[in-house]
């Protein structure tokens, strides 16, 4: 199974269409996640992705806000959606007789909104008793060595993101 997370950080433009349309009919992924859209999905062009194959399942919720993460899978996939929120989209879907979930995530660059994410991330977990892929971007790192910058990171988001 192939899954692709892209932060596109804007899909108005048509090299970021062009750059995901060449990966997408290269690769051919049964999942494809989109961050920052920056668009709403309703004015994107009709028709975009499913000339590739692909269909939109699921995108998050944060209210007032447009989503910040689209979901698709190829036309063919039927995934069940078991969990959204303004963090994550939460999903299952059968692989070779196996019932696996994934989660895709577009994390909070405030470490105690994310806390609540690795909460609910966790309960999901437990709640279903299958495999699971947790894939997208966290706003976080597991430690000092993959920061860049004159300051040290905050040790307590580290240690939330390790845990």
């Amino acid at each position: 199974m192939k899954c692709l997370y892209w932060n596109a950080r804007g899909m108005a433009n048509a090299p970021t269409r062009l750059a995901i349309k060449r990966f997408l009919s290269v690769n051919k992924p049964e999942f494809c996640f989109i961050s920052e859209p920056w668009i709403s999905y309703d004015d994107f062009p009709r028709g975009w992705f499913q000339r590739l194959g692909y269909k939109l399942f699921a995108s998050n919720y944060r209210n007032d806000l447009l989503p910040n993460l689209w979901c698709f899978c190829l036309t063919n996939l039927h995934p069940d959606v078991l969990d959204l929120d303004d963090q994550m989209v939460a999903f299952s879907f059968t692989c070779t007789n196996i019932k696996v979930g994934i989660s895709a995530v577009y994390a909070s660059t405030n470490h105690l909104h994310r806390r609540m994410l690795w909460n609910k991330l966790q309960a999901i977990q437990n709640q279903y008793h299958i495999p699971w892929c947790f894939i997208g971007d966290f706003n976080s790192i597991l430690g000092a060595h993959e920061h860049k910058g004159l300051l040290n990171p905050a040790k307590i988001p580290i240690e939330d993101f390790q845990s």
